[in-house]
């Protein structure tokens, strides 16, 4: 009998109204192979098990088949948190009853011996976790379930995977630096990786990342001669460099096709992280600072889904055998695991995404554009300042002080340069490449077109990517025309015009460009920017 918990569906373990997840366990293949998301952590506890039970529970309630694996080589653990009854690794408990002495000419009756063969293939069924249209199995990677010959390697695991009659697939991998839980990290077609904001952690993260791209990278190399000079290379350095080391040993040394093709894997790599249990305002920033810290010392991009905020009543669903989001949907953590959800299944590069600047430059230093103002300046140097600070957190395992002191003079000295006219103007032209003649448009010629008349524009107009284009239009001006006057890029004007979100930076840097755009078109640039913001932060927010 089902019973309505904080407005989901639940369902004592063992009852479902979907059926089985499979016909039969290794039977037909389904009509496609179901999406495989892949979750680890920094180490033991960060609380990658709950993230996965959770995220499990989300997708399952949206209407997906979903199926959450328990990977975990050192201890199988996620059915806690679902509230199932763990794996059936010994066997059931008799208590022992008082010896009497039969009766002369009875013969004791000896106890039933299990069956093995029927217990075993029990044993490899997933079974439904409560919630419907969710499944968890035990992958029996720890420990083999009773009655099992041998536990299930990594390899084979992957191949039953694509026999399912799902549509997405969990894999709690555990933590660690294996080899074979590496590959299954990066063969997942969406990952994640949990971190918590304290020091082990964080290293913790950046170790992960340092192995993973050279896993991603040997095994994604084809040629065998060019897969041993990578190797011969990582074992000089220490088998797992930082890629930007690595980049740099291989030009040093002559090799600069294997330079540029880790440049292009360092390109290619993406590593989406999760930072959970904050509980400051500080623990909100860290995401955004190691993704910043890691692009700095490792030249990897990151990628920061977000945070769960630290809840007690975590630990009371994990005592009472229930998810959190079933039993306490309302909580700021269930909010959190949803919104994480969302953005797992609808993947985009995150953060800070300025236009491109020369490396090393002041401008990349302090992560602004060419056309940065003075005040976008000074907010970039506060952040640098406060990620190179002494004793930062997100750059544990990144930097010595040594490092962190000459990280912090680049920063003044970027800072300095920036904010005095007399300076940047020359440093600019030095760095940057020259900029191409202005000429004036051919407007004279017999298939010229007049410009449409200016749409009307009222107090309570709200501006569109769509009316913004109708206004330029009707002024006659181009977007280069405008690139070169405003120093922003012609990509982020058209994304402006298309309501391409997704292509945009941060709201902050949003809502310079449409400030500056709208000053360049001539209209109201507090009632442009306000408008046009609101409708960008709906489209964040849902």
């Amino acid at each position: 009998m089902s019973a309505e918990r904080g407005g989901r569906s639940w369902r004592p373990a063992g009852e479902s109204e979907h059926g089985d997840l499979f016909a039969h366990p290794g039977g037909e293949e389904g009509a496609g192979s179901p999406l495989t998301l892949a979750l680890t952590g920094a180490k033991g506890g960060v609380g990658a098990t709950f993230l996965s039970a959770n995220l499990a529970v989300y997708f399952a309630t949206i209407g997906r088949r979903t199926l959450l694996v328990d990977a975990d080589a050192r201890g199988a653990a996620a059915h806690g948190f679902l509230g199932v009854a763990p794996t059936r690794g010994i066997d059931p408990y008799q208590p022992p009853r008082p010896a009497f002495a039969p009766a002369e000419g009875v013969r004791r009756s000896a106890p039933p011996e299990p069956a093995p063969v029927a217990l075993a293939a029990e044993a490899r069924r997933p079974v439904p976790a409560g919630v419907p249209g969710l499944w968890l199995w035990h992958a029996g990677l720890d420990e083999r379930p009773r009655a099992e010959r041998r536990a299930r390697g990594a390899r084979a695991l992957r191949a039953m995977l694509q026999r399912l009659h799902a549509d997405v697939v969990l894999l709690d991998l555990g933590q660690g630096l294996e080899r074979s839980l590496l590959r299954s990290w990066l063969g997942g077609a969406l990952r994640l990786f949990v971190t918590l904001p304290e020091p082990t952690s964080v290293e913790g993260t950046y170790r992960f990342a340092r192995h993973a791209f050279a896993r991603e990278l040997l095994d994604g190399q084809a040629d065998p001669l060019v897969r041993r000079r990578l190797r011969i290379a990582l074992r000089e350095l220490g088998h797992a460099p930082a890629p930007l080391d690595l980049r740099r040993y291989l030009a040093g040394a002559g090799e600069v096709g294997l330079a540029r093709h880790v440049e292009a894997a360092m390109d290619a790599f993406d590593l989406p992280f999760v930072v959970n249990q904050s509980r400051v305002r500080a623990d909100l920033d860290l995401g955004s600072h190691m993704v910043s810290a890691a692009r700095r010392r490792l030249g990897l991009r990151l990628r920061y889904l977000g945070h769960v905020d630290y809840d007690d009543t975590v630990h009371h669903c994990l005592r009472n055998g229930r998810p959190l989001l079933v039993e306490s949907p309302g909580t700021k953590a269930s909010r959190n695991v949803e919104r994480i959800a969302r953005r797992v299944l609808n993947p985009r590069r995150s953060g800070r995404q300025p236009g491109w600047v020369p490396p090393a430059s002041h401008h990349d230093v302090l992560e602004v554009d060419r056309g940065a103002t003075d005040e976008e300046v000074r907010r970039a140097t506060k952040r640098a300042r406060e990620i190179y600070a002494d004793g930062s957190l997100s750059c544990r395992g990144l930097l010595d002080a040594e490092g962190l002191a000459a990280l912090r003079a680049r920063v003044e000295e970027a800072h300095d340069v920036l904010l005095d006219p007399a300076r940047r103007r020359p440093y600019e032209l030095s760095v940057f490449p020259p900029e191409p003649e202005p000429h004036e448009e051919v407007a004279d010629r017999d298939d010229a077109l007049p410009p449409p008349p200016a749409p009307a524009i009222t107090p309570d107009t709200e501006f569109t990517g769509a009316l913004l284009r109708e206004v330029r239009a009707s002024q006659g001006v181009s977007l280069d025309a405008i690139s070169k006057v405003t120093k922003i890029g012609v990509s982020y004007l058209e994304a402006l015009e298309s309501d391409d979100f997704p292509r945009l930076p941060a709201i902050v840097y949003v809502r310079g460009f449409v400030t500056e755009l709208a000053k360049f078109l001539k209209l109201d640039p507090e009632h442009v920017s306000r408008s046009y913001v609101r409708r960008l932060a709906r489209h964040l927010e849902s």
